[in-house]
């Protein structure tokens, strides 16, 4: 079980500007959170962030309908999906990150610090020696700085902990993904009562993203901000 190598960038900065980065988002009214398709229209190499599988709690029933969704939407654009990303494990919603896998043969990944978490539910709920704590769930773990490239999209993580330990904004040309790290303006910030959350810590993390470069100039925003529930400009 590997994690994500630091990968090189396919096209110089320059012509990266030239190529359009298409977001698209997807609702998801069960659950109230955003899914996202980004992709090159150019080369038609994409990836998939915070896909949901639909469940009902009351029967345990899982399905597909949200997954299928965003599948038509791939498939009209004639897209390759080489990984399908999770920010972080959601305590909201089941990821449908085995779906796309099935379907377009897509790796999974998610942040390094996902083994925090599962060691704390293992040992929280007594899940037993034959639940695996190491990440092996997923075909890559990212760390902080890690990147990964899908055709000419380069893909960079930043760790965020704080609403879980193994959040990760995912850095996407000029658009951030941070999962639950921000909500839009007047909605704040994910719960942090979680095993191995922290208030204290997500305001850094938070704090971090402003102290990117391209956002010194708060005049001028540079980066689109893609969370679960809304999306801002930072």
């Amino acid at each position: 079980m590997g994690g994500i190598r630091n990968a090189p960038l396919l096209i110089s900065a320059a012509e990266a500007k030239e190529r359009v980065m298409k977001i698209q988002h997807f609702f998801d009214k069960r659950t109230s959170t955003l899914t996202y398709v980004v992709h090159d229209e150019a080369a038609k190499v994409g990836v998939v962030i915070d896909s949901v599988m639909d469940f009902d709690p009351k029967s345990g029933r899982t399905w597909h309908e949200s997954c299928e969704t965003v599948a038509q939407y791939i498939d009209k654009a004639g897209l390759t999906i080489p990984y399908v990303l999770d920010t972080h494990a959601h305590a909201d919603h089941l990821s449908g990150r085995a779906y796309f896998k099935e379907r377009y043969g897509s790796r999974t990944v998610i942040g390094h610090f996902l083994t925090t978490v599962q060691a704390r539910f293992h040992d929280l709920y007594n899940l037993g020696l034959d639940f695996p704590v190491n990440g092996r769930q997923f075909d890559g773990l990212m760390g902080d700085g890690d990147e990964l490239k899908a055709g000419s999209l380069l893909v960079k993580a930043i760790h965020t902990p704080g609403h879980t330990p193994a959040c990760l904004t995912y850095q996407i040309g000029d658009a951030l993904f941070v999962g639950d790290t921000i909500f839009m303006p007047d909605y704040g910030t994910a719960r942090c009562d979680f095993p191995g959350g922290s208030a204290e810590i997500l305001y850094e993390s938070i704090q971090s993203l402003y102290t990117l470069p391209e956002c010194i100039n708060r005049h001028s925003p540079a980066y689109r901000v893609c969370s679960e529930r809304e999306g801002l400009s930072l």
